[in-house]
């Protein structure tokens, strides 16, 4: 049983040291560990790369708590780096490479990092110069690969002065990580993952996706997003395959497919359909994870591609604050009842609160709140901390839900994005899930906005499926007798795509502001 987050990786790599290929086809799996461009490694020669890495940082006068951040596209020095952080104490800083310099030199200085990791293209961007010109505590700047302008030396030269690695104390509530999140309620928040709380996340993933040995996992989705870093560590410790390709575009996402023979994957958006029109009548895929929200990215809208690949699939509630996890649904489930995110995993407990604190029964909605040890804390934000948790110490999740006699969660949106329209209550999410059964419809949003009759009107917007995009009246015909009348939308809107953050949330704010100065 795993106690710290790169015991897995450990014991893979004790356990296929004496690899033998005979055994290891009895067995099931491989010795493959990871798959890079320029590179693979097996379980024994990664662990190596980990250790190699951990006294690299050691010699560079990183210790314990200490922040070191990285800004890079997924490689596999990127994961080493994380279980290497891990496993001296140092909590790793993911930057995600789609924010300005100023949105990042904000969060290097809050995380009062001292030293950065930087890999191609990032190297030589003028971005960097940026960036480095507005974090005055940066004193040490690694590129990952070639060496850099503003860069004072290399992984290569930071692996090779390394020494073995210094024994340190830890507990399992040490950080390991510390992710920012999007900021949609002000200034980005950076929430602190631990080794217990990770290890959890990773094992409720391989229960519910059912990994083992003989998977083949291809990191689409980025490492600075959790979603990436938490699938490829929990594909790690079950011996399977990780494929780490750096950034792919749709149509090398559908290569990798084919070629790796890819067998779990998180595909979103043009990466999932490449992937269709590349494999008309299937593909070794035999699971794909998706969301826990309504649209194109929750797992009930999966169906009709998992029919076409034959495979099946699996949908994530979380947060960041949370680990990452909170509930899983699978396919079948979600086909039952379309609009449920799953249960909680084991250790975690889930209640539902109203506006006072009282806890809800079956079948009521109200805040969502979670216990348990994945709940996480803030990095320097004290006020942030103290309101996160209720009284009795239940993490806000700021989302609207129910659970039903069984204890399935139901999700009914964000608490912020209520609407109130006359004298009643909507929940985006329960009109959401039943648009994007629309068979002209893709993805859908649904906004309040204001109304000089009703106080708020139910507006929805749209991605068409196809070249059709249904009328207003065809859109609410098709709700009429599955949602209550005042529940159906009063306005369309249609997008090409809806605007999401670099988490992949719908950024319903930008939605507001739009259609309320139309």
């Amino acid at each position: 049983m795993s106690v710290f987050l790169d015991d897995a990786l450990i014991e893979r790599a004790k356990r296929n040291g004496d690899y033998d290929e005979e055994y290891d086809e009895e067995r099931g799996g491989n010795d493959t560990a990871v798959i890079g461009r320029e590179a693979r490694f097996s379980f024994a020669s990664f662990n190596e790369r980990v250790n190699q890495l951990a006294g690299g940082l050691q010699s560079l006068g990183l210790n314990p708590g200490d922040r070191l951040s990285i800004l890079a596209n997924n490689h596999p020095d990127y994961l080493a780096t994380h279980l290497a952080c891990a496993r001296i104490g140092v909590i790793l800083h993911v930057l995600n490479v789609r924010l300005t310099p100023g949105e990042m030199a904000y969060a290097v200085n809050d995380a009062s990092s001292s030293t950065i990791f930087v890999d191609e293209p990032f190297t030589s961007d003028h971005a960097l110069s940026t960036l480095l010109d507005h974090t005055p505590g940066i004193r040490q700047v690694i590129s990952m690969r070639a060496p850099g302008e503003r860069c004072t030396g290399t992984l290569d030269s930071v692996v090779s002065a390394g020494h073995a690695v210094r024994s340190i104390e830890r507990k399992v509530t040490d950080p390991v990580i510390l992710i920012y999140t999007s900021g949609t309620t002000g200034r980005p928040k950076g929430a602190l993952q631990n080794h217990r709380g990770s290890i959890m996340a990773d094992q409720l993933m391989t229960r519910a996706g059912q990994f083992h040995p003989n998977d083949v996992w291809l990191a689409s989705m980025p490492f600075f997003h959790q979603a990436g870093l938490i699938r490829s560590r929990a594909m790690l410790a079950v011996g399977a395959q990780n494929v780490i390709l750096g950034r792919l575009t749709p149509e090398a996402v559908a290569d990798a497919v084919r070629e790796y023979e890819v067998t779990v994957a998180m595909l979103v958006g043009g990466q999932l359909r490449s992937v269709l029109r590349s494999n008309p009548d299937g593909s070794s895929l035999r699971l794909l994870i998706g969301g826990g929200g309504a649209g194109d990215r929750g797992v009930a809208a999966l169906t009709r591609h998992c029919e076409q690949l034959h495979c099946s699939a699996i949908g994530v509630y979380g947060q960041t604050e949370t680990h990452g996890t909170i509930t899983v649904v699978d396919l079948q489930s979600a086909q039952e009842n379309p609009d449920t995110c799953g249960y909680p995993g084991e250790g975690v407990s889930l209640r539902i609160i109203d506006d006072d604190g009282r806890v809800l029964s079956a079948g009521e909605t109200g805040e969502i709140q979670v216990s348990g040890d994945m709940t996480g804390r803030y990095w320097n934000n004290d006020q942030a901390n103290v309101d996160l948790y209720s009284p009795d110490g239940w993490l806000h999740t700021g989302d609207l839900g129910y659970l039903n006699e069984e204890g399935w969660l139901h999700l009914r949106g964000r608490k912020k994005e209520l609407i109130k329209t006359g004298a009643e209550n909507v929940y985006p999410r329960e009109v959401e899930v039943i648009l994007v059964e629309h068979p002209d419809i893709r993805d859908a949003a649904v906004i309040g906005l204001p109304d000089r009759e009703w106080g708020e009107a139910v507006v929805a917007v749209l991605v068409a499926s196809g070249e059709v995009k249904p009328a207003l009246e065809d859109v609410r015909e098709f709700c009429r007798g599955q949602i209550a009348g005042y529940k159906i939308p009063r306005r369309v809107e249609w997008h090409d795509e809806l605007p999401r953050n670099h988490t992949g949330k719908i950024q319903t704010g930008l939605l507001r502001e739009r259609y309320r100065v139309d």
